[in-house]
Order: C-alpha cells, then sequence, then structure tokens
C-alpha cells in the first residue's frame, strides 16, 4: 500500500465519521453555539471549519494552491456557512468523494513532491507538499472532532460512537456480561 493509498482509506473512513458527528448534533442553534470557554470554538464552529477540509483539498489537487475557508474567528453570518448538521455532514460526503477521486488521478510524484501555498484570505501562511498538506488537514479533521466530541452530553446530546463504543455503551456491555 502507498502512502497516497493509505491516505485515501484514512480519509475515507474519518469522512463516514465525521458525517456521522454531525448527523448526531441536534438543530438548536442554542445548544450548537454553546460554549465550554469564551476563546473555545463552539460546536457549530467547529463544524464550520473542518466541514470545507475536502473541498479545500479537492482545490489543493486541482489548483496547487488552498484557500483556508473558515480560519479564526470567522463570519458565521457568511453565505457559505452550513445551514444544518445535515447540510454539513452530506457536504463531507459528497467533497469527500470528489477528493477520492481526484486522488486516483494524482501520480505520486504530484503527491510526494507538488507544492501546495496555503492562504488564509490573501495572506500566505505556508506552502507544503500535496502529501503534507493532505495529512496535516487529516489530522486537523480528527482534532477538532475530538473537541466537538466534548460538547455532546453537555449540551444534552447522547454521545455517539464514533471510534468505538462510548461510556454508556461500555457500561451496558459490562452489565451484561456480569449477568451471564
Amino acid at each position: 500500500m502507498t502512502n497516497k493509498d493509505f491516505f485515501s482509506s484514512s480519509w475515507e473512513r474519518n469522512s463516514a465519521i465525521t458525517a456521522k458527528a454531525f448527523r448526531s448534533l441536534p438543530s438548536d442553534m442554542s445548544k450548537l453555539n454553546y460554549r465550554h470557554i469564551p476563546k473555545f470554538r463552539s460546536p457549530w464552529e467547529l463544524v464550520n471549519h473542518i466541514g470545507p477540509h475536502a473541498q479545500e483539498l479537492c482545490q489543493a489537487i486541482k489548483e496547487g494552491r488552498m484557500d483556508l475557508v473558515n480560519e479564526g474567528m470567522f463570519n458565521m453570518n457568511a453565505p457559505h456557512i452550513y445551514k444544518t448538521p445535515e447540510d454539513a455532514a452530506k457536504a463531507v460526503e459528497e467533497n469527500s468523494a470528489k477528493l477520492l477521486e481526484l486522488l486516483k488521478t494524482c501520480d505520486d510524484n504530484s503527491w510526494e513532491n507538488k507544492q501546495v501555498a496555503v492562504y488564509w484570505g490573501t495572506m500566505k501562511i505556508m506552502e507544503m507538499s500535496l502529501m503534507q498538506i493532505c495529512w496535516d488537514m487529516l489530522n486537523d479533521t480528527i482534532h477538532h472532532r475530538g473537541e466537538l466530541a466534548s460538547y455532546y452530553r453537555v449540551i444534552g446530546v447522547k454521545q455517539p460512537n464514533l471510534m468505538g463504543p462510548t461510556t454508556e455503551e461500555e457500561e451496558e456491555m459490562m452489565a451484561r456480561s456480569a449477568s451471564h
């Protein structure tokens, strides 16, 4: 398995988990806009930050540049902000499918050596290989999905099983095991 193949399989698996994480959120904006601490992103800001990552990577492959969509304290009233968690989940699925198709046509030399300029607005903030930016965006998605996972119980939503059993599911399994 090549590095690109491993990335593709990792992205495919994790994009499905991200879509599930988004679908596990309530549609109640008062809950979605809750913050643990004022400087932390709210669940809704996290969704709108990581949701566009596949779209951004598609641009990196096609254009050799990547414009970060929702960085820093971005405008939550902008027209590109998702309307619902379901819209965000569908966008993740659609853009991830496009990304996986683009990766199939990307040769190993481009994957390893093509330099991608990364922009935050008009400011170029870095440049790195396509391979590195893809892995960085996957790791960023996983990191922020972990932040998102810390909100479910706090906002009164059942903790979804994203990477394995939740505490409640483990407790149920232990209780069933003890009763046999």
